[in-house]
């Protein structure tokens, strides 16, 4: 089955509508349980999800975030995530973006334990799974999370040294990283296998000229393609692609609403 795309026109009207979708589904059921990537992609969705929420006085307690992936560093034979003080902190992004200006409290944020990866898909299982499950791609390399290009289908949450492709991406993912020498080595990553198994839903955020590349081999896929790690957007349950007009090239494609 094809996975079904919409067009928008830019990046602030893809951020509205994602958002949207959020607060139809936290009003809903009264919780949500969001995966969100860090970084330039979800920033629209994040500054939407909180103008919307001022706006029409939505109560977001319910709201728990999901965090996919975040670096780490090694010290004393054990992993260590990186400080949220530090710019291009993943776990530093979502709160900056989300539980501050929502006014959420740090225990509405999930995120992998580098030390015991294998427990978060319990803890997320715990809380019903995901609901709806952001998603990224990486615009060279095709990475989402931090699997990278040859991940197999059935890779779980694990702790994974970048190849060089990821970390050149994440170099314009973070203003602050200057060079391919400030993006850290490791990270600790949910796997293809529990982004699918674990989502209700999930949402592809293709935006900006820079991802007219990454539209075109999702797009062309019906099928996850480890070549192109963020593919598996098709293998999820439920499944979106949202682009805008400078990622997508065209403002309409057949099939394309």
């Amino acid at each position: 089955m094809t996975t079904p795309i919409t067009v928008l026109p830019d990046a602030t009207d893809l951020g509205e509508a994602v958002a949207r979708l959020i607060l139809e589904q936290l009003t809903a059921a009264g919780r949500a349980v969001i995966g969100f990537p860090a970084g330039r992609s979800a920033t629209p969705v994040a500054a939407a999800l909180v103008r919307l929420a001022h706006q029409t006085g939505a109560r977001m307690d319910g709201l728990q975030v999901v965090m996919m992936d975040e670096y780490v560093t090694s010290q004393g034979g054990r992993w260590h995530l990186l400080s949220s003080d530090t710019p291009h902190s993943c776990i530093g992004w979502a709160e900056r973006n989300l539980l501050t200006p929502l006014r959420l409290s740090p225990a509405s944020l999930i995120t992998p334990d580098p030390n015991n990866p294998e427990d978060f898909r319990q803890g997320v299982l715990d809380r019903g799974g995901i609901d709806v499950f952001l998603l990224a791609s990486g615009q060279g390399d095709g990475h989402v999370a931090l699997n990278g290009p040859g991940t197999p289908r059935h890779a779980p949450t694990r702790v994974v040294e970048l190849p060089e492709s990821t970390r050149r991406d994440n170099v314009s993912t973070f203003p602050n990283l200057r060079s391919l020498a400030d993006v850290p080595q490791y990270g600790v990553t949910i796997g293809t296998a529990e982004l699918a198994e674990l989502s209700h839903s999930a949402v592809m955020l293709l935006w900006g000229s820079n991802k007219a590349d990454a539209f075109d081999r999702i797009s062309s896929a019906d099928q996850y393609d480890p070549l192109w790690p963020a593919t598996i957007v098709h293998d999820c349950r439920n499944a979106l692609i949202y682009a805008d007009e400078a990622a997508a090239q065209k403002p309409a494609r057949e099939g394309v609403s």
